[in-house]
């Protein structure tokens, strides 16, 4: 969705940078539960980090430099901007390289490993979302770097193919792999939670991952949040009994996602426990001499150099 360039600067000059922010002041707790699962397995961690780096890691960043379409400052400075605010929003110190890719769904995915990572943006979420829906999703993908999410995420995609391949290593790390799976759902609650704070806006996040579940575009100007609050509502009451919840890990055991109202319904759990709101109101000031956002301990403007 094309803006002028006009009014891109007034929407992010509205949003609130999120100054010292650490991932685990957002961290949902069963992301954090299940990863400190997968750490027990160190040995097995530090292999695969060896191995993806310099082999499989180094192949999934030539093959995008070679087919898939390099964001930068030159050749779509509009996007390239969008990603940058994002990143500046959630503090991470250095921006990703992107890529779009072709792919008409709503998606996105983060490659590499941490000192080197890739956000690639698939084209249908480019054309399908709003600037802000757009944001909730590289802001998601922005929260798998800041919380260090990118390496397992990569274990886990060729560990795929491992035991698609090899039935007998698949059973050797049948209880590895079982972690490291339940880990990799879990990590996508700790990123809608950064997704929001990149959007600030929970109507966006809400109608992002409506979109995700295959609402039809005609229906797309009708959007309802009561609708997703009620079914994401309905979801969770439904299944709360023992065999439910024993249903549901099964029947997502070989997902590498939650279901998406599952993660809505989270969502909206987090905004309504108020700490959504307590991490945007505490995180920056504003300067009384140029009106820039600046960090709630600074002495002076770093923007104007007045003294505060």
């Amino acid at each position: 969705m094309r803006i002028s360039r006009t009014k891109r600067l007034k929407y992010y000059n509205s949003m609130k940078r999120l100054y010292n922010l650490d991932s685990k002041s957002y961290e949902h707790p069963w992301d954090r539960e299940a990863l400190n699962k997968v750490r027990k397995f160190n040995a097995l961690n530090q292999v695969a980090n060896w191995l993806l780096k310099w082999t499989d890691i180094k192949w999934k960043l030539i093959d995008l430099q070679g087919s898939s379409f390099h964001i930068t400052p030159e050749s779509y400075p509009e996007l390239y901007g969008q990603v940058t605010e994002v990143i500046r929003t959630l503090d991470i110190p250095r921006i990703p390289d992107i890529y779009t890719q072709w792919g008409y769904y709503i998606n996105a995915y983060t490659t590499g490993y941490q000192d080197n990572t890739v956000m690639v943006l698939y084209s249908g979420a480019m054309d399908l979302l709003t600037t802000d829906e757009t944001n909730f999703v590289i802001g998601h993908e922005a929260g798998h770097v800041k919380s260090g999410h990118v390496l397992y995420h990569m274990i886990v995609m060729h560990m795929q193919d491992i035991i698609k391949y090899m039935p007998m290593a698949g059973q050797l790390l049948q209880a590895f792999w079982a972690a490291l799976l339940w880990w990799f759902r879990m990590s996508e609650f700790t990123a809608d939670r950064a997704g929001l704070l990149a959007c600030q806006d929970p109507d966006a996040a809400l109608r992002a991952l409506t979109k995700m579940a295959g609402v039809p575009q005609k229906y797309y100007r009708s959007f309802d949040k009561k609708s997703i609050l009620r079914q994401a509502e309905e979801f969770m009451r439904d299944n709360q009994d023992f065999i439910s919840r024993t249903m549901t890990t099964i029947s997502v055991l070989d997902n590498t996602h939650p279901w998406t109202v599952l993660r809505a319904a989270e969502l909206i759990k987090w905004i309504d426990s108020g700490e959504y709101e307590r991490i945007l109101s505490g995180a920056a000031r504003v300067c009384p001499v140029c009106h820039s956002q600046i960090p709630s301990d600074a002495a002076e403007c770093p923007v104007c150099g007045a003294k505060l």
